[in-house]
């Protein structure tokens, strides 16, 4: 029978090793990242020693936020892939972080400090309590004469005294550990902790054609993962280029840290299907990025949301009191009756009334497309229908690559990181200008033509004055003007003074009117060591009404917009050169009647 059993157990062992596939679990290394405005491409590389037949490889240890669609395994040829899964195994978690770690085991040590000094206390609360009972027990039961009640108040208030500055010192002491413990667990609390999160695995069938030590590459999209752009831009003379530091803020939190990885910086969008996308027309239309700020205030229950924390994001429209109001679902828009998915192509001048629709008043007339709200736009023009379809393009963006050069560390804490990865000159024509009547300083300011060429994105740029930092500036890629300017800040060396003049103060009356006349003095000065150019702006005051007359005496040549009031001189300055403009002008209204004339 025990023979019978062994022959039996050994045809089981031969056919499992005729028909199973024989696992091995591979470990892989991040190579590569791709880090794109939401989300990045990762790329892995693993060394595998094959045997000859059928094999399943599990890659273990990945990112728990795999995106599955887009997973693709390349090999050397020496193999054929059969097929390739993915799973989160919750059996095996991420490696820890070792800072994570550390905090851990020091919060437990000093718990367990805590928990003995807390014994400690029980201990000396209960001798203290048999301490007091008896002594109200030896007061009660019998007399007791001086020297016996001396003899014992020395021995109760001694132990007393000591065993309460004990009790002390422990209560002391948990007070410190106590607040250690909160300081590790705020610290521990600002760490991403990885340590619950699941192993991803990627199982991949292959039948080898030899026996052989071949190579494995993997790639595949994440979530939890971003980088936008920021900008140091640097004035280092008025004869010389700006210079240009571009810098990507990346962050990830996919669970994996990116050690010593080569980083690729796109623009692109990611894109995992392998179906090819259809056709559409691309037809075009002015673009009014403005729209939705002229939006707010026009109607009850309308919400422009900015801070979405990547700096230069467009605007979005929600509908208050719906409860998608922080879904990324926008509201459906209708204009002059037609349903738009979209109202970037709508000049805000063009708008005559806005209404909102929510709830059932919206759903009652446009179905679940009016789930999220409605906004009814109704223009001042009866335009003519157009064949266009409801769904435009606005714009459309072409995508870079940026090679970071050297290899990087992003850890997986979901801070970010600032990596420099492009440098550029960019010539610019500069050019001080100073408005008096609102601050008396003068400002430097750097003027970029064809900016465009520089591959600007929408971010934020810090702005030095040689070395000096003086404030922050935004890049806006949609801003359609073909000159970019810039502030430097104010210029110390060049000073600017504006001051009434008495003597050009009159005051007439002229039958029913009155007639009031103002002068002021503009003084200019070049403190620098080299010639200047300064525009200076001031102004004439515009009349709304025909009861008030505004005459213009003396603007020292400059140039005056007559339906602003905006006047403008073009100062040239050698240095340490000073000059005065005159602006001066008279103001005629019924003297029943109060004006303020500056």
């Amino acid at each position: 029978m025990r023979k019978a059993i062994v022959i039996i157990g050994l045809v089981f062992f031969f056919q499992a090793f005729s028909f199973g596939q024989l696992e091995k679990e591979i470990n892989s290394s991040v190579k590569k990242v791709t880090v794109y405005t939401q989300g990045a491409q990762i790329e892995r590389e693993a060394t595998v020693s094959l045997l000859q037949g059928k094999m399943v490889l599990k890659l273990v240890g990945l990112s728990p936020y795999i995106k599955k669609e887009s997973i693709r395994i390349d090999g050397d040829g020496s193999y054929s892939i059969l097929n390739v899964q993915h799973q989160n195994d919750y059996l095996k978690e991420l490696d820890k972080n070792k800072e994570i770690e550390s905090l851990k085991d020091k919060i437990e040590d000093l718990q367990f400090k805590v928990e003995d000094e807390g014994t400690w206390i029980k201990i000396i609360k209960d001798k203290l309590d048999f301490l007091n009972v008896n002594k109200e027990i030896t007061g009660k039961e019998q007399a007791l004469n001086p020297e016996t009640f001396k003899t014992l108040n020395t021995i109760y208030g001694s132990n007393i005294e000591t065993l309460n500055l004990e009790m002390l010192k422990k209560q002391r002491l948990v007070n410190d550990y106590q607040k250690e413990i909160n300081k590790l667990n705020n610290q521990l609390n600002s760490l991403n902790s990885k340590s619950d999160l699941p192993s991803g695995t990627i199982i991949i069938t292959i039948e080898a054609k030899q026996t052989k030590t071949s190579k494995l590459s993997v790639n595949y999209l994440v979530d939890n993962a971003s980088w936008y752009p920021s900008y140091d831009i640097r004035f280092m003379g008025v004869n010389k280029p700006l210079t240009v530091t571009y810098k990507a803020n990346i962050k990830q939190n996919t669970g994996i840290d990116w050690n010593d990885v080569n980083l690729v910086l796109s623009t692109a969008k990611t894109n995992i299907s392998a179906q090819i996308p259809e056709f559409v027309p691309f037809y075009l239309q002015f673009y009014y990025p403005e729209i939705s700020q002229a939006l707010q205030g026009r109607a009850a229950g309308i919400q422009i949301l900015e801070d979405s924390g990547i700096p230069g994001a467009e605007s979005e429209i929600r509908i208050r009191g719906i409860s998608s109001i922080n879904d990324k679902s926008e509201p459906l828009y209708v204009v002059d009756g037609v349903p738009q998915s979209n109202i970037s192509s709508i000049n805000p001048n063009d708008v005559d009334k806005i209404e909102v629709l929510k709830d059932a008043s919206a759903t009652a007339v446009y179905g679940s497309r009016g789930s999220n709200g409605v906004l009814l736009v109704t223009t001042k023009q009866n335009k003519e229908k157009s064949s266009i379809p409801l769904t435009i393009t606005s714009k459309r963006e072409t995508s870079n690559e940026y090679i970071v050069e050297a290899p990087q560390k992003i850890q997986s804490n979901d801070k970010n990181v600032s990596v420099g990865y492009k440098e550029t000159d960019l010539n610019a024509i500069f050019e001080y200008q100073s408005i008096p009547g609102l601050s008396e300083n003068v400002f430097l300011i750097g003027k970029i033509v064809d900016w465009y060429k520089a591959e600007f994105i929408d971010g934020e740029a810090n702005v030095y004055l040689e070395n000096s930092f003086v404030g922050k500036s935004s890049i806006n890629t949609k801003q359609f003007k073909d000159t970019l300017e810039i502030s430097f800040g104010t210029d110390n060396n060049i000073s600017i003074k504006r001051e009434r003049l008495t003597e050009f103060t009159e005051n007439q009356l002229i039958g029913s009117n009155k007639k009031e006349t103002i002068g002021f003095k503009l003084t200019l000065r070049n403190n620098k060591s080299y010639p200047i150019t300064a525009k200076i702006i001031d102004q004439i005051p515009v009349s709304t009404t025909k009861d008030i007359q505004v005459e213009t005496i003396d603007i020292s040549g400059g140039k005056m917009d007559t339906d602003s009031g905006k006047v403008v001189w073009e100062i040239a300055l050698n240095s340490n050169e000073s000059k005065e403009l005159i602006i001066k002008y008279s103001v005629k209204y019924p003297k029943d009647k109060k004006v303020f004339i500056e």
